[in-house]
């Protein structure tokens, strides 16, 4: 999940898309390389294909990395791609160009995802990463959930990054790389960023970090308990989501957040989603936090199964 920042209240601002061919990143890379004299083995450019559920990701890894350590990043990367084709049934995209952007020492840097020219990702890091590492990460799950939502106007980034917030704890709790305790542990520590300050004009006329990030993930949260409590346990926003992919909504493709909302809201036969969006798109909600932990039976570091909405948070991460 998006790390801490000092002050939520900072405007953030993401690049966008570059319009050079991707494979100029592995072009420059072995350029630079080549003026230096005959390249080693190490220090080429190079291209690994793996196949995922129902997609093949195509991963160019930048000239220094050993056999080792690509064979670590590529286990990571399909880890990740499963973490996420578990939770919206497939792999959000048939294909995946993923540029890996190395550097000395370890730790997962960076990521973007990009929709021009063509769909691609970017991910900056350190050649040393180890095995433990990269199964603590959570950088490129994140990036991946974005490729199952279509792009959306610069006011609505929100909605976009709280649901890969959202969803990418949820996609790797259920692949077994975090617990149940742990999600809902981040989600009361970091939820609360997500709160209107002062001056606050809504999700849509705010993008603060806080806002962005944890407030998009707040709206996710209320939708999901909200589309369970008014319908059934089992068919929530995962469900919701599901049927944006299924019809034709992902990140190849610019859709209204009205029209993604209102998909969701379709496969799921509600208006939970369209109806929140209406509610805090315009104004400063403050969400009773502390009350909907006490209800879903998160408490500290228990999960109590006699709350009045257990059903729902066991659900959630079912």
């Amino acid at each position: 999940m998006p790390p801490e920042r000092p002050d939520p209240s900072v405007p953030v601002h993401r690049a966008g898309a570059r319009r050079c061919s991707r494979r100029s990143w592995l072009v420059a890379a072995a350029a630079s390389v080549v003026q230096r004299g005959v390249m080693a083995d190490d220090e080429q450019p190079v291209i690994v294909t793996q196949a995922v559920p129902g997609a093949q990701i195509e991963m160019q890894f930048t000239p220094g990395f050993g056999d080792a350590q690509r064979e670590r990043a590529r286990q990571w990367v399909v880890s990740s791609a499963q973490a996420v084709s578990g939770y919206f049934g497939r792999f959000p995209v048939p294909q995946l160009e993923l540029l890996l952007q190395g550097s000395d020492g370890s730790g997962v840097v960076s990521g973007a995802t990009f929709g021009e020219p063509s769909l691609h990702m970017r991910v900056r890091l350190g050649r040393d990463t180890t095995a433990a590492q990269y199964h603590d990460d959570w950088v490129l799950v994140h990036e991946m959930v974005h490729l199952a939502v279509p792009r959306v106007p610069r006011a609505q980034r929100w909605l976009h990054e709280g649901i890969a917030t959202y969803v990418e704890s949820l996609a790797r709790a259920r692949a077994g790389l975090i617990d149940a305790a742990q999600v809902w542990r981040g989600w009361t520590r970091q939820m609360p960023l997500g709160q209107p300050g002062p001056g606050d004009a809504g999700l849509d006329h705010t993008p603060t970090w806080g806002r962005v990030y944890w407030g998009g993930a707040m709206f996710c949260l209320l939708a999901d308990v909200r589309t369970r409590q008014s319908g059934t346990a089992v068919h929530g926003l995962q469900q919701g989501l599901q049927g944006v992919l299924q019809a034709g909504g992902d990140y190849r493709v610019a859709w209204p957040a009205q029209r993604i909302l209102a998909t969701a809201d379709a496969a799921v036969g509600s208006t939970t989603l369209t109806d929140l969006y209406r509610d805090m798109k315009d104004s400063a909600s403050t969400i009773d936090l502390a009350t909907l932990w006490r209800e879903l039976g998160v408490e500290g570091e228990q999960l109590r199964d006699d709350a009045p909405l257990a059903a729902v948070r066991r659900a959630i991460l079912a």
